[in-house]
């Protein structure tokens, strides 16, 4: 028989592009059973968007009003709740899918037994110019869990939630960090080291919106959330015995995904409003405590070499490191 397909939309302050989103799972050649849509209180009018794009096209759909705006994760959490279905699909309100996503993930599950599929993602900007596509292409048509937790803390795959299906049984009750920004990273990891198969397709079937002022190109507290991030992976790392390999490669997401990403968006920050802040201040001191340079033997024999660069510029000169950024 053919699984069942749910799909998660939590919905907060999308108005330009919730109906985009929403048309684009009602255009899937492989049919979505179930539609959760959970408001996160975002006071526009992205919900009536969604409503009215589900109604004009006579599709039922589940509404779960949040109390209050809680986040990514405890919306999704809360959608969760609430689907049935063998599949369950996280789609970001904003972003928008090929019409064969979720066809050509549920037939790669299936050839390779997965409990997890993905595909690959289309970074397009608000004019639908593609950027980039963030991953790497796969090793392979299906990896082990193990495996693609390797891919993502090395930095080949992402840990995006909206780019897979996950077969419901493996995710419990509450899999996504809630009261946090950058919920998806250490979910992702723990849920693909909890299987045994996670399927691949090699095609970038998801369209990412990048927009500026967004979570991951703006300053604020949440930004610290990445040290958060960052402790939740090293425990996954050490709860079981690992190689040394993999702690070389987790101070290779280390500086890459946390104290890079922290640094830029702070001095990204800095030059776009003349002026260092307080939160500024605090970010910076906090990458700039955590540089050691005893990691530079480890980024090498990982060759992190960008890493490397980043370490030794922001340690000694930060000044200079912003310049160069500023001018990129």
């Amino acid at each position: 028989m053919k699984p069942s397909v749910g799909v998660i939309i939590p919905v907060y302050r999308s108005a330009p592009y919730v109906r985009g989103c929403i048309e684009s799972v009602l255009a899937q050649t492989y049919p979505v059973d179930q539609i959760v849509i959970v408001d996160d209180c975002g006071d526009d009018d992205s919900v009536p968007v969604a409503r009215q794009t589900l109604d004009d096209a006579g599709r039922e759909f589940r509404l779960i009003r949040q109390p209050r705006n809680g986040g990514l994760g405890r919306a999704r959490n809360t959608g969760l709740a609430a689907v049935q279905t063998d599949l369950v699909w996280f789609l970001d309100s904003d972003d928008e899918a090929d019409a064969d996503f979720v066809a050509r993930i549920v037939a790669a599950m299936t050839a390779h037994d997965a409990q997890i599929g993905v595909t690959r993602t289309r970074r397009v900007d608000e004019n639908g110019v593609v950027l980039q596509i963030d991953e790497a292409s796969p090793p392979a048509a299906v990896l082990t869990g193990e495996q693609y937790a390797r891919e993502i803390l090395c930095g080949r795959a992402k840990a995006y939630a909206c780019t897979k299906l996950f077969r419901r049984e493996i995710l419990g009750e509450r899999p996504w960090a809630q009261d946090q920004a950058y919920e998806d990273f250490a979910t992702s990891v723990r849920l693909s080291l909890s299987v045994e198969r996670v399927a691949l397709v090699a095609e970038p079937l998801y369209r990412y919106l990048y927009r500026e002022g967004s979570l991951s190109t703006a300053l604020s507290p949440s930004t610290l959330d990445l040290f958060v991030v960052e402790d939740d992976v090293r425990q996954l790392i050490c709860a079981t015995t690992r190689d040394a390999g993999w702690w070389r490669d987790f101070v290779g997401f280390r500086y890459r995904e946390v104290l890079t990403s922290v640094a830029h968006v702070a001095m990204r920050s800095a030059h776009a409003s003349g002026h260092r802040s307080d939160l500024y201040r605090t970010a910076l001191t906090r990458v700039r405590d955590d540089i050691s340079l005893g990691d530079l033997p480890t980024l090498w024999a990982g060759k992190y070499l960008r890493e490397m660069i980043f370490a030794v510029l922001v340690k000694l000169v930060p000044g200079l490191y912003s310049a160069v950024l500023r001018w990129r």
